[in-house]
């Protein structure tokens, strides 16, 4: 269980656990995965966080995802600023019991969120190695005297090309491939990620995505910008296939109403594939949080749980 320690003064623990088939690295800052390996084949499937491209590995992305509008929110008449995709990414959550295969975090409020979010709550975040992958699930309780409201989702980086055959892969090499190969249907977002209207004026908008084989997305250097987002789909999973030799890592996508795909710009090194409930903030905004689209409400001391569970066939 090594430490890391920041100006001499213990700041994260990074939690290990292995099982016969996988190892993982977890740590305390952002209950977030910092590696997955197979044992089998030495693949490194998560990506390294390498902060001259992108300094994330997985992120947990809670209370809201996606992009806010100006940097603010209206939450309770409280005027909140906000980064981008959450504030459950950037601080340390608690690590409340583990096992050699097994870790529990959790978040709760502090003077730090209330400023940000106004709300009582617990994220608690389980990981369990298992013989097909890294069961990874996300648990909202309401502690607070009133309804919580919230959006949550992960953004896991997959690291594409994996390069780990003797031949080599690039980039080309991969799909995203849906479970059921169903045409998809893509949200409509304007350049800077925010949700764009319709002609008809309706936000969120939707349209065929319109990919040549159905429920199949070819990766490209291209890349998808600030993300392509989709949504009406029924695939249990999503998945980044490697079509050279087939193996594919598939992350939960069942019941959840939304799922951004991205990579990062420049070189293509990682594919994110991220099951949402929530979407970004619209193009145009009054800012008002209860007016904000994909919230989930949940009244005091109920809970919810979303699966973002990454199954990996080699």
């Amino acid at each position: 269980m090594p430490s890391i320690y920041q100006d001499g003064i213990l700041k994260h623990m990074v939690i290990t656990l292995k099982n016969n088939y996988f190892e993982a690295e977890i740590n305390t800052n952002g209950a977030e995965i910092n590696a997955l390996r197979s044992k089998k084949t030495g693949s490194e499937f998560i990506w390294c966080g390498d902060s001259s491209v992108w300094k994330f590995h997985a992120p947990i992305i809670f209370p809201y995802v996606g992009r806010i509008r100006d940097g603010y929110i209206m939450i309770r008449g409280q005027k909140c600023e906000l980064g981008p995709n959450g504030f459950a990414r950037d601080m340390e959550h608690r690590l409340i019991s583990s096992t050699d295969t097994k870790a529990v975090f959790e978040l709760t409020e502090s003077e730090e969120t209330l400023l940000k979010y106004p709300y009582r709550f617990s994220l608690k975040t389980s990981y369990e190695l298992t013989d097909t992958g890294l069961s990874f699930k996300t648990t909202v309780t309401n502690t607070d005297s009133d309804v919580l409201s919230f959006s949550i989702g992960s953004h896991t980086a997959f690291n594409c090309p994996r390069n780990t055959d003797p031949q080599g892969t690039s980039v080309s090499d991969y799909c995203i491939e849906f479970e059921k190969k169903e045409s998809l249907t893509q949200v409509k977002t304007i350049p800077e990620g925010f949700l764009a209207f319709g002609d008809d004026g309706v936000c969120p908008s939707v349209h065929p995505y319109g990919e040549k084989d159905a429920g199949i997305i070819p990766l490209t250097a291209d890349g998808f910008g600030n993300g392509h987002f989709f949504t009406a789909f029924n695939s249990d999973w999503a998945g980044l296939r490697n079509k050279k030799n087939n193996s594919i890592v598939k992350v939960t996508s069942k019941n959840y109403p939304y799922l951004m795909v991205w990579q990062n710009p420049g070189d293509p090194r990682f594919v994110c594939i991220e099951p949402w409930n929530g979407t970004p903030d619209a193009e145009a905004t009054d800012h008002e949080w209860e007016n904000k689209t994909g919230l989930i409400s949940l009244e005091c001391g109920e809970t919810f749980t979303s699966d973002h569970s990454i199954t990996i066939e080699e």
